[in-house]
């Protein structure tokens, strides 16, 4: 808990502690509150889609402004407008007063400060720790974002039976106040600006650092496989539980131990700091193939369960070191335009993945589709391996990591 000691590293922590609560608490809070007004899954899946595709539209030009600007400031205008937004959409469900129109606009301008925020992030937490406690740090980051997905449900569900839906989303708007309040007092180690050039310059000089780290672009491509992979869990496994590995309970159970193993994974990293970062986190997310093949051979809902602790995981384990690699390898006036194409995969083929699941298991069938969702998983993961870049990558900080980001020719 070193990381913990130094009022920065503590004061970004707890905000962001806080607000990963708050975004735990607004999809669900949603959901009960649109699906109850107006019966309709599609109107909540227009809310959650405009807020997707801000945050995916607008990620690239984020991370540019976050690279040009003091990120804490850019984290900071990002949750004053967040708090603004999820205020209004809660004042607005208090009201009774449901205009789906409207929460999917205020969803929208949400999403598009998140694209800000993110990759803000990424670049802000070395400037809050001593470089030999990154790892701790990040770990506790991802500890934050874990638990918050293990309480944040039931938070939401309370408040919306007891108090209605929209106290829920005002607890949210509440903590992303208390967070930009928090990254006000923050006073982070200064880190020098990127070079005020055109913006489109700017963003090409990312991509081109980007580039330069084979490390960096192949492991990106195989977290995008994964991603696609995993959107065939998601998508295809709760029928396939409902219907043939005991009902709703059966998908809970699994769930649950999705949940459970994201905070042991979690907890883990802050343990465990291998010499090769990115071996150990490559073989981590591989552990995402078993559910499937499990779920598609029939297993019984508990292991199927605890498979899938394992995966979540193997993948909350994996964020901290991936983290930490970036951050140390990557220049720092550069870490949030090259992380801003990490979040742009993560959260741009998530939609994608669950659009195509669903036709692909109708057209060739749910157990092909799982097997070859898992082999896609495999693949993506020990492939990588294969390059001595990623296997030989370690935890030592290049002499170069602050120089200059190369220009564009």
């Amino acid at each position: 808990m070193t990381p913990l000691r130094d009022p920065r590293f503590r004061l970004l922590w707890s905000g962001q502690a806080l607000s990963h609560l708050g975004d735990a608490v607004t999809p669900v809070a949603l959901a009960l509150a649109i699906v109850t007004a107006t019966g309709s899954a599609t109107d909540l899946g227009l809310v959650l889609a405009a807020q997707s595709v801000a945050a995916v539209a607008l990620m690239l030009p984020g991370g540019v402004w976050a690279d040009r600007l003091p990120r804490q400031r850019v984290m900071l205008a990002a949750d004053l407008v967040r708090a603004l937004t999820h205020a209004l959409m809660g004042a607005e469900l208090i009201a009774g007063t449901i205009d789906v129109v409207h929460l999917a606009a205020l969803a929208a301008v949400s999403g598009a400060a998140s694209a800000f925020f993110l990759p803000a992030t990424t670049g802000l937490v070395p400037a809050t720790v001593a470089p030999e406690h990154l790892p701790r740090a990040n770990a506790l980051m991802s500890i934050a974002a874990r638990g918050s997905m293990l309480l944040g449900p039931g938070i939401a569900t309370a408040l919306a039976l007891t108090a209605g839906p929209g106290w829920a989303l005002l607890l949210d708007a509440a903590t992303f106040a208390v967070s930009a309040a928090l990254l006000a007092r923050l006073r982070p180690a200064p880190i020098p600006p990127a070079p005020r050039e055109r913006f489109g310059r700017q963003l090409a000089d990312g991509w081109a650092e980007l580039r330069r780290h084979r490390w960096y672009w192949t492991n990106l491509a195989g977290h995008a496989l994964w991603n696609l992979g995993r959107c065939a869990l998601i998508t295809i496994g709760p029928a396939i539980a409902v219907a043939h590995l005991g009902g709703e309970l059966a998908w809970g159970m699994i769930a649950q131990g999705g949940t459970a193993g994201a905070l042991c994974g979690a907890l883990l990293a802050l343990r465990f700091r291998p010499r090769r970062p990115l071996v150990a986190a490559n073989l981590a997310l591989a552990l995402g193939a078993p559910p499937f093949v499990l779920l598609a051979a029939g297993a019984p809902a508990p292991v199927v369960a605890a498979a899938y602790g394992l995966m979540v995981g193997g993948l909350a384990f994996m964020s901290p070191l991936w983290e930490t690699a970036v951050q140390e390898h990557i220049p720092a006036e550069a870490l949030s335009r090259v992380s801003a194409y990490d979040w742009l995969l993560s959260l741009g083929l998530t939609p994608l993945g669950m659009a195509l699941a669903g036709p692909l298991a109708a057209a060739v069938g749910t157990a092909p589709t799982l097997y070859g969702a898992a082999a896609l998983i495999a693949v993506s993961c020990l492939g990588v391996l294969l390059l001595p870049d990623v296997r030989n990558l370690g935890r030592t900080v290049p002499d170069d990591r602050t120089a200059r980001v190369p220009a564009t020719a």
